[in-house]
């Protein structure tokens, strides 16, 4: 991401764009789920369809470095931050909407996945059980096609739209959708919006049955009470990435208030005062130990953001 401080111009610009909320140098470790994390540039909230493709053009005709933070669950930001908008989409595409007996929901990419469950028991509509205890929005794990042993985005998913980099609105159905493991590819630049999902219609008992074993589950094996990003890694092919990092001697190791989980070794916990720069040195000893004694290199599941020690990383 390229960094450079925001000229007045931009800003004055971003500042009088109709259907946009907008705060300026705002740090993230209050936006994310591990609690870390310096200031961006300003944080833009559409409130509208409208707002959110005049910020985005504004940004691409300033070359201005932007992403989607949606509820800050799957990424890590830099102790320093970094110089760019991130957009938030809850307060302007959090709307849920069933269209039909048969099942299909139509939901805003900035709602958070609990508030859809709750939907979903609501109108006794299942499919979406497994994402019981998944913090983050319906944007955010449709384009990393969250999911768990009980299902995944890509099943459910009927059609997603989004604003593509040239103002274009796209309206793209699962037919046409190309999902793969912890992934949804999209154009680049691409910001998803809106999301049709195909559900089926079930009882609400059996619905929280599936919710409370799933929940039951999470509590016991993942570090439920302390922040977190979720799985900092993902699972190489026939394997798991916390049980690699476990069997590296690295379960509960510490570096500063950061921590490999003690209850799961693909879970990085904040145990209080963490710093991204802790949580990114657990991230590379995880990774050098697995290579050294497995020879599997681990991909990151997370997204990292901003400059660490003036060095980039992808």
């Amino acid at each position: 991401m390229h960094i450079r401080p925001m000229d007045i111009e931009l800003k004055n610009q971003l500042q009088h764009l109709d259907g946009v909320q907008v705060d300026w140098s705002v740090t993230l470790a209050g936006h994310t789920s591990l609690r870390v994390g310096g200031p961006v540039s300003c944080l833009l909230r559409p409130l509208n369809l409208a707002g959110l493709r005049s910020a985005v053009q504004v940004l691409i005709q300033n070359h201005y470095p932007y992403f989607i933070l949606g509820r800050g669950s799957n990424i890590l930001v830099s102790d320093t931050g970094v110089q760019a908008a991130a957009i938030s989409l809850e307060r302007g595409f959090s709307k849920v909407e069933r269209l039909d007996v048969e099942g299909h929901v139509n939901v805003g990419a900035g709602l958070p996945l609990r508030r859809l469950l709750r939907f979903c028991l609501q109108e006794g509509l299942g499919g979406l059980e497994f994402i019981a205890g998944i913090p983050g929005s319906v944007g955010g794990a449709l384009r990393m096609n969250a999911g768990t042993h009980a299902g995944a985005m890509a099943d459910v998913c009927r059609e997603v739209r989004f604003l593509n980099a040239d103002g274009s609105l796209a309206r793209v159905p699962r037919s046409a959708l190309h999902f793969s493991y912890r992934k949804l590819e999209l154009p680049p630049a691409a910001v998803l919006f809106e999301v049709e999902f195909s559900l089926t219609p079930s009882s609400r008992k059996h619905i929280q049955d599936k919710v409370r074993t799933l929940l039951e589950f999470r509590k016991e094996k993942q570090p439920w009470q302390l922040p977190s990003a979720g799985s900092v890694f993902k699972n190489p092919p026939g394997d798991f990435a916390g049980r690699l990092i476990e069997a590296a001697g690295l379960k509960g190791i510490r570096v500063g208030d950061a921590q490999i989980s003690q209850k799961h070794a693909n879970f990085i916990v904040n145990l209080g005062q963490a710093r991204a720069s802790d949580i990114l040195a657990l991230i590379h000893l995880a990774r050098k130990k697995v290579f050294q004694e497995f020879g599997v290199q681990l991909q990151l599941e997370i997204e990292v953001i901003g400059q660490f020690n003036g060095v980039k990383l992808e």
